[in-house]
C-alpha cells in the first residue's frame, strides 16, 4: 500500500487494493490503515476517513498518533475545526499524550480559524504537559498573531522563540516584513535577535 496512489491521483486503485486486502483475509496493520486514512484526507474525503477509522477500532488496533494527527489536519483543512477540536480532547480520555506534532496540528487549525485565544492555550498547555514546543510550534502561532495584526504579542514570542535558539522560518519572516511597514520596532527586533542567536552559534 502506497500513498504515492493518492498523489499521482489513482485513490480508486489504492481503495480497491485495500479493500481486495481485507476481502483475501489479510489484517491490515496500523500502518496501512493510517496509510488510508491520510490518502483519504489529502483528497478531501474525511467522511470516509472517519468511517476507515471506525473499521480499524472494531478490527482491534488501537489508532496510534501519526493517524490521530493525520486526521485533525484532515479536519482542519475542511473547516471542521470543532471537530478536530473534539478529537484532540478525546486523546487524553483515551490515555494518549499528544505529542508536538498533534499539538501542532490543531493550533495550525485553530489559528487558521482566528481562534488565537484557544491556539495561545494550548501552546503554552503543551509545555505545561510535558511537551516542549519546537521550531515549528513558535512559527505557527507567530504567524497566527501577526495574521492577526497582534504585534504585541508577536514580537513577545519572537524574543522568547530566538532565546530557546530557534528561527523565524520564511513566511514569518515575510508577514513580519510585510507589518513592518507600520512598525519598524518589530522589525528590527527581529533581524537583531536572530543575528544574536547565529553569532552564539
Amino acid at each position: 500500500m502506497d500513498i504515492g496512489m493518492f498523489q499521482a491521483g489513482r485513490p480508486q486503485t489504492a481503495q480497491e487494493l485495500f479493500k481486495n486486502m481485507c476481502s483475501h483475509g489479510q489484517q491490515p496493520n496500523i500502518v496501512t490503515f493510517s496509510i488510508m486514512i491520510n490518502g483519504l484526507c489529502r483528497q478531501g474525503n474525511l467522511d470516509e476517513a472517519l468511517t476507515l477509522l471506525k473499521e480499524m477500532e472494531e478490527s482491534q488496533l488501537k489508532p496510534d498518533l501519526v493517524t490521530y494527527c493525520i486526521l485533525i489536519n484532515g479536519m482542519c483543512k475542511v473547516g471542521k475545526i470543532n471537530d478536530a477540536k473534539e478529537l484532540f480532547s478525546s486523546l487524553f480520555e483515551i490515555g494518549l499524550q499528544p505529542d508536538v506534532y498533534v499539538y501542532n496540528a490543531i493550533m495550525k487549525g485553530l489559528c487558521q480559524q482566528g481562534l488565537m485565544d484557544e491556539a495561545y492555550k494550548i501552546f503554552r498547555d503543551m509545555e505545561k504537559g510535558g511537551c516542549l514546543p519546537n521550531n515549528f510550534s513558535y512559527n505557527i502561532i507567530i504567524q497566527g498573531f501577526l495574521r492577526h495584526e497582534d504585534l504585541p504579542k508577536a514580537s513577545e514570542l519572537i524574543n522568547e522563540m530566538v532565546d530557546k535558539g530557534f528561527s523565524a522560518d520564511d513566511a514569518t519572516t515575510e508577514l513580519v516584513v510585510h507589518l513592518s511597514q507600520n512598525n519598524d520596532l518589530i522589525l528590527s527586533k527581529l533581524r537583531n535577535r536572530s543575528e544574536a542567536s547565529k553569532a552564539v552559534q
